[in-house]
């Protein structure tokens, strides 16, 4: 009890300690003092003290209330309430009074309490912590947050209490979302009485927390603007882990307040890059906050709503960088449905949740989303219905997109694909490329293969079999391709109506259409590439011919009965067009053909040919005789053919027919009632036609014909010959040679060729040979050929002496026999001047000659072909020469005499001969005679022989003759290996190959690696007819010259230590076209090729890496050979490549830097496409090796041949694109492990090469680099950035760099160059890159980085790199802000030492980054700075750096406008100086910076020169002081300032001191600029009279008036004329009589006469202009003097006016008409002033002698106005006239001197008719007062 006692009385001592308390400070004492032990007794067990405690605090609560000055004891209170023996009730009160006395702090005590009260909040209740937190809160962009990473991240020690972090952020983050009128400081007072919010609770928050962050802190706007950019500057200092704050900086980024919006955007830009999207922890606070609360078991007050639709927007912007697993499906449907459907939406938000969709389907895990892909497409496919058009599009291609990753979901949809038809065929155009978009993804889908066991449940095939049939004729072009393509995609392969619509429509008039279906069908959309062999057909599946016959047949049916689909063609009916129509009996061909091993082009073969006897046994197998059309597909492709044949007869029908009725003859009654058509049918225009129609016609006519038959067709054919026509002679040419061979083949036995029809057909053939006409030329030697291969010829032998032949035109004289149709041939064969085709076809009939029967001129046949030799170089006729001499030497054995319909070339025997094989001795004269060929000195022999003795190697291997002289032939072919001819090099290739093949003799091969490893050949023999070139071979590689190609062949075949394996090179390498030709193709060295590749199989490993290079070899006679070796070695390179990768590597760094150029290039080539990777290989499989790649390219770049640099410099760019990509962060780490493996080859040997091309290619690549390989850069950012600084410099262009050095006397325009070539600077790909590197960089790499750039910014004398390193210093402010405070001084130190420099450009660049840079500096290196700008202006009269400082000023105002505030008392002064300047060319861009600076940081002229008079004065006293003329002038005109706007105003104490200053300026002698000092003083004396005519001025007027006085004496003109005005003015303004001294001064000037001056001018020898010049500055003067005549009249001093009133009149008058205008014009307004002030006219009572005065006065007075006003045309003059008249008028009036007053207005009325006439509206209104004034008189 006494204890309680003993407190109460403890608490009452306090209680009266309190009271008596009178002050604030002593107030403050006692609750500092006994605040806490008070509130500690709130824990006593004694109800009375707990009593008094609280009798106590509200007491104190009542005083504090009204006294906010006063402080709390907070730091004692904090300690207390961490207290943890503290009762609840003792905790409870002490946050009231924390809460109380925290905002009663200072900042800078508040933000040292913070860690305090952070540790507080630990096991403190909720409401507790939010009250703490809230005070906190504001303070959080005030802190200052150290620089090390490791102390940041534990600051406060928050990463140690998880809890307290994440319960700040969350209410961070209500903060953030809080809007700015939620809750203003009114609202709360309103609501104190409730607990209820009176408004609705905003968009992302619950009740609950918007009480919490409004209840207990009312804010104004402004106020939560300030907190917001605090918080999203706090979460940008790295205390929080990224994942945490990335919803806070969205939210703000949000912001409706520009200022935290844009803040936040920076920092997100930081965030995001380094945030792993793919996590599902990441974006699911942003999918809570777009939805709100979602799940039902949560309290109503806690429910957080969703959020608005502007931070939606942000939200979702942000959500579509979510990949992978990041996607949580449930939340991300509801925000795609919430988006697109919901209330709060628009229409870009339904476009943003559009492209979430996209990405969710396409990156979402398969097996989650499979379970939502139906819900989510019927959404799509209501907004395709219902949405707005600019969706429509996105939700197409999404659609298509759920189509293609889910297809079991629209498997059995057809509605759906209808849907997309329909759209695509009524939309807008730019909305159909987006259908197509997602119909061409969507197709997929509905493929057979997706679920080939419901491919056709309930017909579903046939039911998208007719939807597409319908859409295929649509009229949109688009429609028929996205069909087409549907068709292609969705049916089996066996599908045959799909086919046939395919086929449809390759007669679309459309290309794309055309193409897409061609290419649906062959693989290809180029007619001359379809080949379907079995050899090529690779993944291509074509239905089986009765399928498609059968399905077109009955198509066809159909379509003849519906007048709309049928066609018209004349008097025939078709079922289709003919190009649809052509088409499908192609590809019906192709079908019945598919399983036959022969050519299967779109070109149908032209029987007979070495594939017809295959052709013919398979149709032969077909047919069944008896087979009735409806159910035999032949009859039904036959009966097809024949209809489109007799309606349109084309090549491709025409060969058809051919093809089936030549095969199965049985056939020919299909066409033998048409007979007659088909023969006519050889008069067509076309000639291949004609050609083939005569086959036809010759194998109809030969099985459906009897003799007589037979014979009256060829009388008829032989008859057509003598008509007029050249297609029907022509026609029946070619048949009669047709129907005859086929008569004799197919009757072999029979005396069929004995006949008078045979030898009438021979005579006529024959006596077409000598023809003028080519064509009839032409036809005869074929049909003369395939009668003389069929049988002897019906002529007798003939004698080798006689001379000449038969001509057609004219009988000849006895028969023709064989000897002249041999001749003939030989003549047309020789006469160079016939096309060549014509001369083959002779050839050949001369050798098809012997193989009919044992020609008796068979040597003479050989000998006439070989005399041929020189006459020509065509290949194609050497190629049928060497057919036709193998057919002389092999005769009947030749396989030409076999029937080509029936027997394949390998199966020919001969039938009819005893002989067991041919006769050599012509094959032995042959070879000898071809050998001796070979060594002849004209080129067209060598070739010749070259290409006979490879037919007959080819040919005859086998036979003796030949096989005895293998080894002269394989050196004969050889020699040829050196030819400058690639034919003859090429065939002599093949040719030793064959020699290889026949003899396999280890002699033969050493002699062949011995003559290609040396290069070594026998020497050509030249005489006059040698041509040593060929045309086009001239300039050709000198050494080792076209050996090339074998020297490598031979080297690769060498290094596997396997000569003979060049045999095997030599034939795969047939590079050149001839043996693709028909005659080429003849020798079959394709078959040969593929066998050799096949043993060449062994030796791949070693082979692949040299072979893979050669392929790039720059030498085509070398890559082409090469490439074809690996074509036919490598079937499949992608296995091939990625099994030899690293040999292949291996091979081409060490080949790169080969000594041989040829080598270096190829190696550069083979890079660019090795490194693009193939198959499972990637760039990335090669890192190991990158390093050395780049360092070996860097080399070749700089290479000596120009072509290798070529080729080196676009391998680098291919290999600089990959390495790009390869880094990119999306990699992972194997980007790390290539950024690692090749920057510092970039850095360390790419950057610092000396090569430009080396440079460039290594700066723009580091460029890609920095955005594609984001934080993996970091570490070598201070490597970097110093020497993409440096380059910006080099790469700047040399050609603006010598135009400013140019333009060096211009000022102005080198200036305007160097500002462009600043902003290429700043701009160039190298800046950027330095850009795009800050925003990895941090405090952590300064200490290295910061030398470097200072050191380039000091030595560099590039401009570029000068510029590239202030604008870095810019940016690098803007990055890591504060922390870069260390090293400001550095860069400020460099900085300013450059605003001297002597280019403008970098002055104002340097200028400024330190507008920039001293936001971070530190108050002394400020002071030190502005102090350096005051010395430099007031010390260094430069304008360049005066300009400097100027601009460096307006940067620091500009950018940290509180910085300038701040030294505003050192600034504004000298800004205020800086201003008065001259205003020269040079210095107006200057002035107007300055005024600048003024106008933004002065509240105004006249208030900023108030504010800072005291240092302006100060300044300008310095400056009147200065030595410096210039600067004493600026000096005065700043004061005219001063005392124009401060006026009366203005200081006494500054206005006499500068009074003086200006006066001690005066003395001494005139100087330029010492005008301003006395325009300053009378500026003073104006605006500052009331004070200086005080008595207490300490300035002497008369003092001050002598001193102008002086001045005024001056005899310089210029200085005079200001130095009289301003005495006037000073007169004037002080009311000073001085003006007898102001007369005697100017007297001399008033009455010099301008004649004086003009003899005096003559005198003296002076130009034009400076009389000029001088005349004006008298007049000028002159103008002066009566102006201050007139300001200087005294109005007070009797004593003056009585001396001097009537002489200053007289004086005016006497000057008034010897003046010019303008001096009148100042006289007249003397006199208007000497009106004013004369006391005369004031004085009603005058003496006598006053009024003969005042007589007199008024007499030269009216004198003046008199001659002024008749002057018409001054209207200047006449109103200062009238001004006077108006003045003197009201003065007499006044003074009742009436008598004047009467002189007065008779003058006046003299002059008024003229006066009227004056329409000048000032002239008008003046005389209108008078007339007034004087009517009232």
């Amino acid at each position: 009890m006494a204890g309680a006692v003993d407190e109460l009385v403890l608490l009452e001592r306090v209680f009266l300690r309190v009271g008596s308390a009178e002050t604030d400070e002593q107030l403050q004492n006692v609750v500092s003092k006994f605040l806490p032990p008070v509130l500690l007794k709130l824990s006593s067990q004694q109800e009375g003290v707990r009593k008094k405690v609280m009798e106590l605090l509200v007491h104190i609560n009542k005083r504090i209330k009204t006294r906010p000055m006063v402080r709390l004891p907070v730091d004692a209170l904090l300690v207390q309430y961490q207290d943890p023996s503290a009762s609840s009730f003792v905790i409870n009160f002490t946050i009231i009074y924390i809460k109380m006395g925290f905002p009663r702090l200072t900042v800078e005590e508040q933000t040292e309490l913070v860690p305090i009260m952070l540790n507080a909040l630990d096991s403190k209740p909720q409401s507790h912590q939010d009250s703490l937190l809230l005070l906190i809160i504001p303070l959080l962009g005030k802190l200052k947050i150290p620089t090390d990473p490791v102390k940041r991240s534990s600051l406060f020690g928050l990463n140690e209490k998880p809890h307290i972090s994440k319960y700040l952020l969350s209410l961070l983050l209500d903060m953030l979302l809080l809007p700015y009128g939620a809750l203003s400081p009114q609202q709360s007072e309103n609501q104190s009485t409730s607990n209820d919010v009176s408004m609705p609770v905003p968009p992302g928050m619950s009740e609950y927390t918007f009480k919490r962050v409004t209840n207990e802190n009312p804010l104004r706007p402004e106020e939560l603007e300030q907190i917001k950019l605090g918080i999203v500057k706090f979460l940008s200092n790295e205390i929080f882990p990224n994942d945490d704050i990335l919803i806070h900086l969205i939210v703000a980024a949000a912001d409706t307040r520009f200022s935290v919006a844009n803040l936040a955007d920076m920092e997100l830009k930081k965030v995001v890059g380094s945030v792993d999207w793919g996590s599902p922890t990441i974006p699911m606070p942003l999918f809570l906050m777009f939805l709100g609360t979602q799940t039902q078991n949560v309290k109503p007050n806690l429910k957080k709503s969703p959020a608005s639709t502007r931070i939606r927007l942000k939200l979702l912007t942000y959500l579509c960088r979510v990949t992978g697993n990041g996607f949580v499906i449930p939340p991300s449907i509801q925000v795609i449905f919430d988006s697109l459907y919901g209330a709060n939406t628009n229409s870009r938000l339904k476009t943003l949740a559009l492209n979430f969709t996209g990405n969710l389907v396409r990156d979402a895990n398969a097996k989650l989303l499979v379970k939502v892909a139906s819900v989510l497409q019927s959404g799509l496919n209501k907004l395709i219905k219902e949405g707005e058009p600019a969706h429509k599009g996105q939700a197409f291609i999404i659609n298509g997109m759920i189509g293609r990753r889910f297809p079991m979901i629209v498997y059995h949809d057809v509605s759906l694909l209808e849907l997309f038809f329909k759209k695509l065929e009524s939309a807008d155009p730019d909305l159909k490329l987006q259908i197509r978009e997602g119909l061409l993804n969507l197709i997929t889908a509905y493929k057979y293969d997706i679920n080939p066991q419901e491919c056709d449940k309930n017909g579903r095939i046939n039911i998208l079999f007719a939807l597409m049939k319908f859409y295929m004729n649509s009229e949109e072009p688009m429609v028929r391709f996205a069909a087409v393509k549907t068709v292609a995609t969705i049916f089996p392969p066996d599908h045959v109506p799909s086919k046939v619509l395919l086929l449809l429509a390759m007669g679309d008039i459309k290309d794309d259409v055309f193409s897409e279906a061609m290419k649906s069908l062959y693989g290809t959309s180029r007619k001359n590439d379809i080949d379907v062999s079995a050899s090529k057909k690779i993944g291509l599946s074509m239905p089986t011919f009765s399928d498609i016959t059968m399905y077109v047949y009955n198509e066809a049916e159909i379509r003849l009965k519906d007048p709309s689909k049928r066609t018209t063609i004349g008097n025939h009916i078709l079922a289709f067009t003919i190009p649809v129509y052509t088409e499908i009996l192609l590809y019906m061909r192709l079908c019945l053909n598919q399983s036959l091993n022969v050519p299967l082009t779109r070109n149908v073969m032209k029987h007979p040919c070495e594939s017809t006897p295959i052709v013919r046994e398979y149709l032969q197998s077909l047919y069944k005789e008896g087979d009735v059309i409806e159910k035999s597909p032949l009859l039904q492709y036959l009966y097809l053919i024949k209809q489109l044949m007799t309606a349109y007869p084309a090549i491709e029908t025409v060969c058809c027919m051919l093809e089936v009725v030549g095969c199965v003859p049985q056939l020919y009654t299909v066409l033998a009632k048409d007979i007659n058509w088909l023969r006519d049918l050889m008069n067509s225009l076309k000639e291949e036609i004609r050609e083939q129609a005569a086959v036809l016609y010759a194998v109809i006519l030969n099985y459906g014909s009897s003799e007589k038959d037979f014979t009256d067709a060829i009388d008829y054919l032989i008859k057509q010959t003598g008509m007029k026509n050249l297609e029907s002679q022509h026609g029946a040419l070619l048949g009669i040679g047709n129907c005859m061979e086929r008569r004799i083949m197919s009757k072999l036995g029979k005396d069929c060729n004995r006949g008078e029809t045979l030898k009438n057909a021979v005579t006529t053939i024959v006596s077409f040979l000598n023809q003028q006409n080519v064509l009839l030329m032409g036809a005869a030697c074929t049909s003369i050929g395939l009668i003389g291969k069929s049988t002897s010829l019906p002529l007798e032998n003939g004698n080798t002496s006689r001379t000449g032949s038969p001509d057609a035109k004219r009988p000849a004289i006895g028969k023709i026999t064989k000897f002249d149709v041999l001749t003939q041939l030989l003549e047309i064969m020789k006469n160079g001047k016939l096309p060549s085709k014509i001369r083959e076809r002779a050839a050949r009939s001369l050798g098809l000659l012997c193989v009919g029967e044992d020609f008796p001129f068979t040597k003479e046949v050989i000998q006439g072909l070989l005399d041929t030799a020189k006459e020509t170089k065509d290949v194609e006729v050497h190629f049928s020469i060497g057919e036709s001499l193998v057919m002389c030497v092999q005769g009947i054995w030749s396989l030409e005499a076999r029937d080509a319909w029936h027997v394949l070339p390998s199966d020919y025997t001969p039938e009819n001969t005893m002989m067991e094989k041919p006769n050599d001795d012509n094959l032995e004269q042959l070879i000898e005679d071809l050998l001796k060929y070979a060594s002849e000195t004209h080129p067209n022999a060598r070739q010749a022989a070259s290409i006979w003795l490879l037919a007959l190697l080819n040919s005859c291997p086998d036979r003796e003759p030949i096989k005895n002289k293998l080894q002269v032939i394989q050196k004969v072919f050889m020699d040829l290996l050196a030819e400058n001819n690639e034919i003859v090099q090429d065939v002599a290739s093949k040719g030793l190959c064959l020699v290889y093949e026949c003899s396999k003799s280890d002699a033969l091969l050493l002699c062949l690696v011995d003559q290609l490893s040396t290069g070594r050949r026998a020497a050509i023999q030249v005489s006059g007819s040698t041509k040593l070139f060929e045309e086009g071979e001239l300039g050709k590689a000198p050494t080792g010259g076209n050996l090339t190609t074998y020297k490598e062949l031979c080297s690769l075949a060498s290094d596997l230590n396997k000569p003979d394996l060049i045999y095997k090179f030599m034939q795969i390498a047939n590079h050149n076209t001839i043996w693709n030709s028909k005659k080429g193709a003849a020798f079959g060295f394709a078959t040969i090729a593929e066998k050799c590749g096949k043993q060449l199989q062994p030796y791949l490993p070693n082979i692949i890496p040299k072979l893979y290079r050669y392929q790039y070899d720059p030498t085509p006679s070398v890559q082409i050979p090469m490439q074809n070796i690996w074509h036919s070695l490598v079937p499949e390179p992608q296995k091939t490549l990625d099994m030899y990768h690293n040999e292949i590597l291996e091979d081409l760094l060490f080949n790169l830097t080969s000594s041989q150029y040829r080598v270096r290039q190829s190696c550069c080539l083979a890079l660019q496409d090795f490194m693009k990777g193939f198959g499972n290989r990637s760039i990335h499989d090669s890192v190991g090796s990158m390093a050395e790649v780049w360092t070996q390219l860097f080399r070749v770049m700089d290479d000596h041949h120009e072509a290798t640099r070529v080729a080196a410099n676009k391998t680098a760019k291919n290999l600089s694109k990959l390495c790009i990509r390869a880094c990119d962060i999306s990699q992972g780490k194997d980007g790390v492990k290539m950024m690692q493996a090749i920057l510092p080859v970039f850095l360390e040997k790419g950057i610092t090469s000396a090569v430009s091309e080396v440079r460039m290619i290594s700066l723009q690549t580091i460029s890609e680099l920095v955005g594609s390989a984001g934080q993996q850069l970091k570490p070598f950012l201070p490597q970097l950035i110093p020497a993409l600084l440096l380059a910006t410099g080099e790469l700047e262009s040399a050609k603006l760099s010598y135009l400013s050095a140019r333009m060096g006397a211009q000022a102005q325009a080198q200036e305007a160059i160097d500002s462009a070539r600043a902003s290429i600077a700043k701009s160039h790909f190298t800046t950027e890159t330095v850009s795009k590197c800050l925003q990895y960089a941090d405090a952590t790499i300064l200490e290295e980085l910061v030398p470097k750039v200072t050191e380039l910014m000091k030595g560099s004398v590039g401009l570029g790199t000068r510029v590239a390193c202030a604008h870095f210093v810019t940016l690098l402010v803007i990055q890591v802000g504060k922390s870069l405070q260390p090293y400001t001084g550095k860069f400020l130190a460099s900085l300013v030492n450059g605003l001297t420099d002597r280019n403008a450009a970098i002055r104002k660049q340097y200028a400024l980054a330190i507008g920039h840079l001293v936001g971070t500096a530190k108050e002394s290196s400020l002071e030190k700075l502005f102090a350096k700008i005051n010395h430099w202006y007031f010390e260094r009269e430069d304008d360049s750096i005066r300009s400097a400082c100027a601009h460096t000023l307006k940067s620091i105002g500009a950018h940290n406008q509180d910085i300038l505030k701040n030294h505003s008392d050192v600034i504004l002064p000298l800004v205020f100086f800086a201003m008065h300047a001259e205003k020269t060319p040079e210095t107006e861009n200057t002035l107007e910076v300055w005024n600048e600076i003024w106008s933004e940081h002065s509240p105004g002229t006249e208030s900023g020169i108030r504010h800072n008079i005291e240092v302006i004065c100060d300044t300008l006293k310095t400056a009147l002081e200065s030595p410096s003329w210039t600067m004493k002038a600026q000096a005065a005109s700043a004061i005219c300032t001063v005392a124009t706007k401060l006026g009366s105003t203005m200081d006494v104490k500054h206005q006499n001191s500068l009074i003086k200053i200006l006066i001690a300026g005066l003395a001494g002698r005139t100087w330029n600029g010492k005008h301003k000092l006395i325009k300053a003083l009378a500026s003073i004396c104006k605006n500052c009279k009331d004070s200086l005519k005080s008595d207490n001025s300490d300035i002497d007027l008369n003092e001050l008036v002598e001193a102008v006085l002086r001045e005024c004496r001056k005899e310089e003109i210029n200085y005079k004329i200001d130095a009289l005005e301003s005495l006037g003015n000073i007169l004037s303004s002080l009311e000073i009589d001085r003006f007898e001294e102001v007369y005697n001064i100017v007297q001399s000037v008033m009455n010099k006469d301008s004649s004086e001056n003009s003899k005096e001018e003559d005198e003296d020898t002076i130009s034009a202009e400076e009389i000029h010049s001088n005349r004006e500055k008298v007049v000028k003067l002159k103008e002066v003097v009566f102006e201050t005549l007139g300001k200087a009249w005294p109005q007070h001093s009797k004593e003056t006016q009585e001396k001097y009133r009537e002489m200053l009149v007289e004086n005016c008058v006497d000057c008034l008409p010897k003046n010019s205008r303008s001096v009148q014009v100042c006289i007249i307004t003397a006199l208007c002033n000497y009106v004013d002030k004369v006391s005369l006219l004031n004085d009603a009572q005058l003496t006598e002698i006053e009024k003969q005065n005042l007589e007199k006065i008024i007499g030269n007075i009216l004198k003046a106005l008199t001659y002024s006003l008749s002057i018409p045309k001054n209207t200047r003059l006449r109103k200062e006239a009238l001004n006077v008249v108006f003045s003197l008028a009201k003065k007499l009036r006044g003074s009742e001197h009436f008598k004047e007053f009467e002189k007065l207005c008779l003058m006046f009325d003299e002059m008024l008719p003229d006066l009227s006439k004056d329409n000048q509206p000032e002239i008008k209104s003046r005389v209108t007062d008078i007339r007034k004034l004087l009517n009232k008189e």
